[in-house]
């Protein structure tokens, strides 16, 4: 009857521990498995990037608005400086006093040219702020490629590996060592567990050396050899010194050495600004840039100029998508200049000039008021001839006394 009463129950011979047998349990391990059919379709549609295309389009689009503000600030500014100017110029001349509008417009000036340069500041931080988050999804595309590509590759070994422990177990393979090529099951095992590696901390450890990689990078191989930054550097400038100004510097001395961003107005006649000390080794040369708006290749007003980030020579886009070969490379067509480029990498190496652009639009619009006043000028002399009725010479819109009724 004592062993029907305690049956099922181990006694206290059969226990663990009066056995001398540990009852300490494994290490706890979360459990995981590979992807499935789903989440690998997944994650091929993000390695496509079709997720943050809006995105990049909108971070394209803040770069152009911010280049272009701050190109009109500039030209505002430039222009009311040209006008103070011209102002001292003629009292000079004519030896008077300041006039109101004179003193309104130095006390005017001293103010915006502060808060223009603060702008410029922020809108400069913002390029960059905006470029390092494109860097960003670029690392981040590369990473979801190789991740789908890896989930892809260890998916197809699985499959493989499943089909080989099956025939196993059938008795297609035996031993210890693999037949015909197949794996043993040993290689099996091994496969089954690189197949199940978290894919988010591998996202997670791969974002996190780009971002280390990118960090290390100076400020001139983050931005100074970037098309954005370039178009961006290009309109700030060309507003600030305006067409007959210096030409803007190298790219290689558009960051100081401790990584500061030089951003002084041209012609500014102070030293010092908000935008930091000016080094010596700053100061931008004397020689005046002279700039032809036909494009070398159609020798015609470009309507798309597209410039160079390396050599700064602009060309028209549909001319130069011509001139390029499909396959290698081309020299660039500017006399003189031994650059070469690729169609395989125009969008790197060409971007669209707005500062060219704005100059060409800006020349359009004089063209056009040229013709005005040549209209005008041709009307007003028919206006004043003189027409000869019978002896009597009268200019239109007189009536002779003897023509009054």
């Amino acid at each position: 009857m004592p062993r029907l009463l305690n049956r099922g129950r181990p006694s206290a011979v059969d226990s663990p521990s009066r056995a001398g047998i540990s009852t300490s349990l494994p290490p706890y391990q979360p459990p995981s498995c590979g992807l499935n059919d789903g989440a690998r379709r997944a994650l091929g549609e993000l390695s496509n990037n079709r997720g943050t295309s809006s995105y990049e389009t909108q971070l394209k689009d803040s770069i152009r608005q911010l280049g272009l503000s701050v190109g009109d600030l500039h030209e505002r500014l430039r222009a009311q400086q040209e006008r103070l100017q011209w102002l001292q110029e003629r009292r000079q001349e004519k030896g008077t006093s300041k006039t109101p509008e004179e003193e309104r417009l130095e006390a005017h000036i001293a103010d915006f040219e502060t808060e223009v340069d603060e702008l410029t500041q922020e809108s400069e931080q913002s390029i960059r702020d905006v470029i390092d988050h494109r860097a960003e999804i670029e690392d981040q595309a590369t990473l979801l490629r190789d991740l789908y590509t890896k989930a892809e590759a260890a998916a197809s070994t699985s499959t493989s590996a499943n089909a080989a422990g099956t025939r196993t177990r059938t008795g297609q393979q035996q031993g210890p060592a693999a037949q015909d090529g197949e794996p043993n099951p040993e290689q099996v095992e091994d496969q089954k567990e690189e197949a199940v590696a978290s894919t988010l901390d591998a996202f997670r450890d791969g974002r996190a050396e780009k971002k280390a990689e990118y960090e290390q990078l100076t400020p001139h191989q983050r931005y100074g050899v970037n098309n954005d930054y370039a178009g961006f550097k290009k309109l700030w400038h060309d507003a600030a010194a305006g067409e007959g100004g210096p030409p803007l510097p190298d790219s290689s001395r558009w960051f100081r050495s401790d990584g500061r961003p030089v951003m002084t107005r041209p012609g500014a006649n102070t030293r010092r600004s908000t935008m930091g000390a000016v080094d010596d080794d700053d100061d931008i040369a004397i020689a005046r840039e002279v700039l032809s708006l036909n494009c070398p290749l159609t020798l015609v007003l470009m309507e798309e100029p597209y410039s160079n980030v390396k050599c700064k020579h602009t060309f028209e886009k549909e001319a130069l998508l011509a001139y390029l070969p499909v396959r290698g490379e081309a020299q660039c067509p500017q006399t003189g200049c031994s650059q070469k480029f690729s169609m395989a990498k125009f969008q790197q190496d060409f971007y669209l000039d707005e500062a060219i652009l704005r100059r060409i639009q800006r020349t359009k619009q004089a063209q056009r008021a040229l013709d005005d006043m040549d209209v005008d000028d041709d009307d007003d002399a028919g206006d004043d001839t003189e027409l000869v009725v019978g002896q009597q010479r009268r200019a239109p819109g007189r009536i002779a006394k003897a023509e009054r009724v």
